[in-house]
């Protein structure tokens, strides 16, 4: 592992937030700038957030303690592979912190 100077990035791969609860496919934005600077990736499954703050709504209905739960899983290396494996190994690793509710209901979901 190394560690450069610079900028700590949050994004979310879907784009948007989920109708259904499950999770969208993946946009490839955030895989080609981790690819590009050789950064690691730290996958985040976020629990139970549909629950508390629907699409239609601008402001989360509710707290959400009791509710919601992060989890973080360990940092996935770049440099080492394509951009499209770094988004496979970061998805799986997504999805097996999911509830079945909020997985994926067929293939990988990657778009081009």
């Amino acid at each position: 592992m190394h560690q450069k100077d610079g900028v700590h990035l949050c994004t979310f791969p879907e784009g948007t937030r989920s109708k259904t609860g499950r999770l969208l496919p993946f946009k490839n934005g955030a895989f080609k700038m981790a690819h590009k600077n050789g950064s690691p990736v730290i996958p985040l499954s976020i629990i139970g957030s549909g629950i508390i703050h629907p699409t239609d709504w601008i402001f989360p209905m509710r707290r959400s303690e009791g509710v919601c739960k992060v989890i973080v899983h360990e940092p996935i290396e770049s440099f080492d592979k394509t951009e499209s494996e770094l988004a496979e190994a970061v998805r799986n690793a997504i999805i097996k912190g999911l509830p079945e509710e909020q997985r994926p209901t067929s293939g990988t979901n990657m778009d081009a």
